[in-house]
């Protein structure tokens, strides 16, 4: 007998109650069985806090049968087994519930109850294989754009600032919509300035400063959305991630680059949000205040999806100005955000402000920090305004 600590969950789905009764004092022993009568009790039961290792249903139930159940199932517990019961024996009907609903397994009826228990235990352990195999596949993503993002940090610090600027300033603007994946938009922002390290460091320092580059150097800058996309591409999930840098240069009339007549909401989300938050970064760094960057994009509205700057200019309104505390390089945390440039004591810049600290920029810091010119203390940093208002909504609003 399975110890009830460990005994995986099961849903029994059918439309009798009797039958179900049935199996359940079946099944006790070895499972904790849960039932419900017809499809839309099944589907209520879905709770993504409290998951099923299986579920089972049987096909012929008034409404929704089975297999339609069972798809509906697989969008609400993807995770989960699902195994119908059946006793229809026709080979296509068979073969169409099966791909119809992703059924792991097909029993027909009547079912012995060794041969249900054994059923019922494959279903386990290929759900604890799904499960591990998505948990690996998590960290595995994760993790390469962990080692992506750092190594941008390191070899290119003003254009990491320049993601975390935009994030930030992306960010106020989807805490205001109803975005599915916003995962990917906000990963796309992450990424955009990795094809900056293709870059020579004059053309990369004209582009942070703003100045006008020549025809050339125009070219580079064109290409290095497609230099991130190739970089990300190789990663698994990341597909929505490289459509939204790509399209991210994509006028919202349908002009710039990708020339292939796409434009309005047919653009990605992430795409277009990228082209507002990065020209609205790029004139900021002209040493345009943020009210005068406003104006100039709004000017320029067929370049933008309207419905991102009418929610842009409500973030700027209600954005909270956010203060600056002054610490040293010692009560440095992951996480804060730099609100004055960081320098040595020679007044290099090391930092642009508003960028993140991470771990491997503090790490940065402390090598500096052991050099010649050390780190000119003490550091300014962004904390949140008293009304909850975070500093990232204050970066938009401050002039």
């Amino acid at each position: 007998m399975t110890d009830v600590v460990d005994r995986p969950r099961i849903l029994l789905v059918d439309d009798e109650p009797n039958v179900l009764d049935g199996l359940r004092r079946q099944l006790r022993r070895e499972f904790t069985v849960e039932t419900a009568v017809g499809a839309a009790k099944g589907l209520f039961a879905l709770k993504p806090e409290e998951p099923f290792e299986v579920i089972v249903s049987d096909f012929l139930m008034p409404g929704i049968n089975g297999a339609q159940f069972l798809k509906a199932a697989a969008k609400a517990a993807p995770h989960s087994t699902r195994v119908l019961l059946t006793g229809h024996t026709s080979l296509s009907d068979a073969a169409v519930t099966v791909n119809e609903g992703g059924v792991f397994r097909m029993l027909l009826k009547p079912v012995e109850t060794n041969t249900m228990i054994a059923t019922l235990h494959a279903c386990v352990t290929q759900h604890r294989l799904l499960v591990a195999e998505s948990d690996l596949l998590e960290r595995t993503l994760r993790g390469s754009i962990k080692a992506l993002t750092d190594v941008l940090a390191l070899a290119n610090p003003d254009a990491f600032g320049r993601a975390t600027r935009m994030r930030r300033v992306a960010a106020a603007i989807l805490d205001r919509l109803e975005v599915t994946d916003r995962w990917a938009v906000e990963l796309a922002i992450d990424m955009s300035q990795l094809g900056v390290v293709s870059l020579p460091p004059i053309v990369a320092a004209k582009l942070e400063d703003g100045v006008e580059l020549g025809h050339g150097e125009q070219e580079m800058v064109d290409r290095l959305p497609q230099v991130a996309v190739d970089l990300i591409s190789p990663i698994p999930r990341m597909a929505p991630v490289a459509d939204a840098i790509r399209y991210s240069r994509k006028g919202f009339d349908g002009s710039g680059p990708p020339d292939d007549g796409v434009a309005g909401e047919r653009i990605p989300l992430g795409g277009r949000l990228l082209r507002l938050v990065s020209d609205h970064d790029t004139l900021l760094a002209q040493g345009m205040s943020p009210t005068a960057a406003f104006a100039t994009i709004r000017s320029h509205a067929g370049h933008y999806d309207p419905a991102l700057l009418d929610v842009f200019a409500q973030t700027t309104a209600s954005a909270a100005a956010a203060s600056v505390r002054e610490i040293k390089l010692v009560d440095l945390k992951p996480g804060m955000v730099f609100a004055a440039a960081v320098l040595n004591k020679a007044g290099q810049v090391l930092v642009q402000p508003d960028q993140e600290v991470t771990t491997s920029l503090y790490a940065r810091l402390e090598n500096f920090a052991a050099l010649q010119h050390s780190v000119a203390e003490p550091l300014f940093v962004l904390e949140e305004a008293d009304d909850g208002s975070t500093a990232e909504n204050a970066v938009v609003a401050g002039d």
